[in-house]
């Protein structure tokens, strides 16, 4: 066996690079926990909260600043301030929702009901899915209870009977039809209703109207008829009701102001907490401590100061990045959405003179906000559909214009994608039918069938 010397390269990442990658591609959420717990693990470490007032003393300094902005950044950050004092972690102070499993005690708590019905309906209650349908068996509620079937089905169906109508129905078709059956309880007869329901669903859903009329013989205003009521019914009876989960507040990182004949662009830094070192054990160190405490002590402030390091990082690559945005995005800025020009992460790379994944990594869980709204950053990386001439048009484009389109159609002669595609090319758009159908599907817009109205 022949032993042999080989010299071969290798890249390795370094501790210190891994963790400024990490954080720059943190969200502001993200990077409040990731604070939190480097306070929590590094004693040295301090970190401060921003608080309703930090949030408004910063507003104001930029205030002072923008000393000549116009009305409409004024008007923006009056609005600012005014919700800087509320409370982002209480649900901004809205009052809670009742849940759907609530309602539903309540409407049984009164009624001559046992103890062990008590039980079974709440656990019951817990058991309906989001839309507010029970899909489990009555064997497995049963045996979950430790009580039996019947009782189970007893109490089901008491449950059945509550408000909002339909809850505690095992699907879609049984959801409809006991809406029906209360309305039909009211002297109407909605015979042709609950046949549509149970038997032509899917044709309904296609809105192939004249083949239900045929197969029912029917006129096909009665079935018209039929569908108008049928769309009215509640087919999410949960729907509306607090799922006991926090809404999640989107905290923009940067911001773009908009002035009279220029925009700024400002990091918003006071999204997460600001970390810093104890003085005493600062103080300590310079005491001359032992040699043991001398290294762990000399090891955490190093660690502090390498976040600080990456996260002023961060903030200049956003920024960097913001301003590249500004310059190829001026005209979304200045007139709207509808002025987004194709775009790629690889130009920005280019542009500001970094990594094409550098880019994507800033990008990442990052937002703006403009004049216009809250947006991904993700957002002003448009695609673009090539055409004869050296320009792009940007995907978002096209798809507004396909949602135009449809909007402004006879409904009782719709168009179907290869018109709209045709359309399209007559407006300095050329696609292909096939991309059409993406993109109407992805804006959930239904074909020319399912549009049509009789």
């Amino acid at each position: 066996m022949e032993t042999r010397l080989e010299q071969t390269q290798k890249q390795v990442l370094s501790q210190n690079l891994i963790q400024s990658v990490e954080i720059l591609q943190m969200s502001a959420e993200e990077l409040t926990d990731y604070i939190k717990e480097m306070a929590l693990e590094n004693p040295v470490a301090e970190i401060k909260e921003p608080s309703p007032e930090d949030r408004q003393q910063d507003l104001i300094r930029k205030l002072e600043w923008l000393e000549n902005l116009d009305e409409q950044n004024r008007t923006y950050y009056r609005y600012d301030r005014e919700d800087s004092d509320r409370d982002y972690i209480t649900n901004i102070g809205a009052p809670v929702s009742e849940t759907l499993k609530d309602v539903l005690l309540q409407q049984l708590v009164s009624g001559p009901y046992t103890e062990e019905q008590q039980r079974i309906f709440a656990y019951l209650a817990d058991c309906l899915d989001a839309s507010g349908y029970f899909r489990m068996s009555v064997s497995e509620a049963a045996a979950g209870l430790h009580t039996s079937e019947l009782e189970v089905a007893r109490c089901l169906e008491i449950m059945q009977g509550l408000e909002p109508a339909g809850v505690c129905c095992r699907d879609l078709e049984s959801c409809l039809l006991e809406q029906l059956r209360r309305q039909q309880d009211d002297g109407k007869s909605l015979d042709v209703e609950m046949t549509i329901v149970r038997e032509y669903m899917e044709l309904l859903g296609k809105n192939q109207l004249h083949v239900i009329a045929r197969n029912m013989n029917l006129s096909l205003s009665r079935i018209k008829e039929a569908q108008i009521r049928i769309r009215s019914l509640n087919p999410r009876p949960a729907q509306g009701f607090d799922t006991g989960e926090m809404l999640r507040y989107i905290v923009p990182d940067v911001t773009i102001v908009k002035f009279k004949d220029r925009f700024e662009v400002l990091l918003n830094n006071y999204a997460y907490p600001t970390i810093h070192m104890n003085r005493d054990y600062l103080k300590m160190l310079k005491d001359d401590p032992t040699p043991e405490v001398r290294d762990y002590l000399l090891d955490k402030v190093n660690q502090i100061k390498q976040f600080q390091d990456h996260l002023e990082r961060r903030g200049s690559t956003l920024l960097a990045l913001s301003d590249c945005i500004l310059h190829e995005q001026t005209d979304f800025f200045r007139y709207g959405e509808q002025h987004l020009r194709p775009f790629r992460m690889k130009e920005a790379a280019d542009i500001i003179g970094v990594h094409e994944s550098t880019v994507s990594r800033a990008v990442k869980d990052k937002y703006l906000q403009c004049c216009w709204g809250i947006y991904p950053l993700s957002f002003f990386f448009a695609r673009s559909v090539s055409r004869d001439g050296d320009d792009n048009v940007a995907t978002h484009r096209i798809k507004e214009e396909v949602r135009r389109i449809i909007a402004e159609e006879d409904k009782t002669h719709p168009l179907n994608d290869d018109k709209i595609a045709l359309l399209l090319k007559e407006r300095d758009m050329p696609i292909s039918r096939r991309t059409v159908v993406k993109y109407r599907e992805s804006m959930g817009l239904p074909n020319y069938r399912e549009r049509r109205e009789f």
